[in-house]
């Protein structure tokens, strides 16, 4: 092993590990979608047939769709998939860019432990309420919003060392262009 794929190793493995988190929110993100779909679709069956009601659908199609918002945030942060205001990516000057993206990252990166802080004190101090139907702690409702501003963070931290170290992240403009056509 040389010098350089010793100083690399650290890379892979927080690339290797972060794609496991990704595929990991990436599902949690498909089950809480398919949770909203099936449980919003019920309850329109039940508006309109014969059928038993269930009270705790509405519930947990809301907070699915909470933990969905949530759950997913960490991994458009690293797909860049987040919203983004892309103008400064056109200066030509590429430290002016690096600059610009690795100060955008770390205003993320401030937002999620903001977002993580507050996440934590929902958690801590919500557990004597409980939900309306099920009766569940709202403690419980509040660690993968927790989780999601945990990721957030972390992401947007290690994004931030990314484009600091090896540069700019720029969005090749023809793929851009063809999507959009």
């Amino acid at each position: 092993m040389t010098d350089n794929d010793a100083g690399r190793q650290p890379f892979h493995a927080v690339r290797r590990i972060g794609a496991v988190m990704a595929a990991i929110e990436l599902t949690l993100g498909a089950l809480a979608m398919l949770t909203i779909l099936v449980l919003v679709f019920h309850q329109a069956l039940q508006r309109y047939l014969p059928i038993d009601q269930i009270a705790w659908t509405g519930e947990v199609s809301r907070f699915s769709l909470v933990w969905l918002t949530f759950i997913v945030a960490g991994l458009l942060v690293t797909m860049r998939g987040h919203i983004t205001l892309e103008i400064a990516d056109a200066i030509p000057h590429p430290m002016v860019v690096r600059a610009v993206q690795v100060f955008a990252m770390a205003v993320v990166a401030a937002t999620g432990v903001g977002l993580t802080v507050e996440a934590w004190a929902l958690v801590d101090t919500q557990s004597i309420i409980k939900s309306p139907v099920l009766r569940l702690p709202m403690s419980w409702v509040y660690v993968p919003v927790l989780l999601g501003a945990v990721s957030i963070t972390v992401r947007a931290a290690v994004a931030a060392v990314d484009v600091a170290l090896h540069g700019p992240v720029l969005r090749d403009t023809t793929e851009s262009e063809e999507a959009s056509a």
